[in-house]
């Protein structure tokens, strides 16, 4: 008994040692896998943000990695009530701003029309002194003026505008926008300013006119906005992932996998899609669905030994591993079979002698 369960132990040893060398080879050439990447050090960038004096990244840090103290550092630094007091003032005056108090007292100006004038008379006497009048300002203001009564359509004109100051509006997008409101195409028009009010009212203004450089038509406007609406740190996930983020909003399981992993687990969901989670490959879908009762969890923890090995395990530590297994298991074939041999030789020992 004991020597048939030393071979039964050695045969899986050389079958393990295979396993091993397999496994790490199907990983490399069906990878790469987002639960092989490290986590994202979230508060250390966000620390490191408050240290450069980046606040707006630092806040958008500490809120996805939930660094409390971070987040609570950031919000002083930004909540000086006189700094605020300074930048709202400049901000409506000017149309102006250089942060979120800045550009949101800028775009609060336009709600109440106070802005769209403004901005019609300071291009109008730029005309009249021979400068050349920018087309989307005046557009957006007339627009937004025509359509005071409706908030959401105007937080959307005052968000293109800020957009348009800040650099973040395209030309390709300005133009249509100036387009529209020449032709008096108040329908089409009015969804692309509810769909930038979306941004908007979600985000805030200063966000916001971040997250409008990733949209070039009202195609892609109309789904950003689905995605601000439907997916938590949006615009972290724009900012590392791009436009191939907003795909991501339908599968809510990737799209928060790849948050945890930063940038590289962004640009990672958004290449392969679902098939970037082991969880999800059909191997070890069916290795939890035949051996457990809950497979989704089995599913996980497979892939999470999976990925330990894929993450850490190198290739001369595979091949190391491997050889040393497959000794072993050799090793203990072997003796299981001298021992059989020795056990012969002496049982067939008396009846040699008796023979002679």
């Amino acid at each position: 008994m004991r020597r048939l369960l030393r071979r039964l132990a050695g045969s899986l040893l050389v079958l393990l040692a295979l396993a091993l060398v397999a496994g790490k080879a199907w990983l490399e050439l069906d990878g790469p896998y987002l639960e092989a990447l490290p986590l994202y050090p979230y508060c250390t960038a966000a620390a490191t943000a408050l240290q450069e004096e980046r606040y707006l990244d630092a806040l958008e840090l500490a809120e996805a990695g939930g660094c409390d103290a971070e987040l609570a550092e950031a919000r002083a630094a930004r909540d000086g009530l006189a700094a605020r007091f300074e930048r709202c003032v400049s901000g409506a005056w000017s149309g102006r701003g250089e942060d979120a108090f800045g550009i949101g007292c800028a775009v609060a100006s336009d709600l109440v029309v106070f802005g769209d004038v403004r901005d019609l008379t300071r291009e109008g006497l730029a005309w009249l002194r021979g400068e050349e009048p920018d087309e989307v300002l005046m557009a957006l203001s007339a627009a937004g003026i025509a359509l005071t009564f409706t908030p959401q359509i105007g937080a959307g004109a005052s968000l293109f505008k800020a957009a348009r100051r800040a650099g973040a509006l395209g030309d390709g997008f300005a133009r249509s926008l100036v387009k529209l409101a020449r032709d008096r195409a108040w329908r089409p028009l009015s969804g692309m300013l509810t769909d930038a009010g979306r941004l908007s009212l979600e985000l805030g203004p200063a966000r916001a006119t971040r997250a409008l450089a990733y949209a070039d038509d009202a195609d892609e406007l109309a789904r950003l906005a689905r995605f601000v609406d439907m997916a938590p740190q949006p615009l972290l996930a724009l900012k590392w992932g791009g436009k191939g983020a907003v795909r991501l909003a339908t599968d809510d399981a990737l799209y928060r996998e790849a948050l945890k992993r930063g940038p590289a687990g962004l640009e990672l969901a958004a290449a392969r899609g679902g098939r970037a989670l082991l969880a999800r490959q059909p191997l070890v879908v069916f290795a939890a669905k035949s051996l457990y009762q809950h497979p989704e969890a089995l599913a996980a923890a497979l892939a999470a030994i999976v990925a330990f090995v894929l993450r850490w395990l190198t290739w001369p530590w595979v091949a190391g591993a491997a050889l040393a297994l497959a000794l072993l298991g050799l090793a203990l074939r072997a003796s299981a079979r001298q021992r059989r041999g020795a056990r012969r030789r002496r049982q067939g020992a008396p009846e040699r002698a008796h023979l002679r």
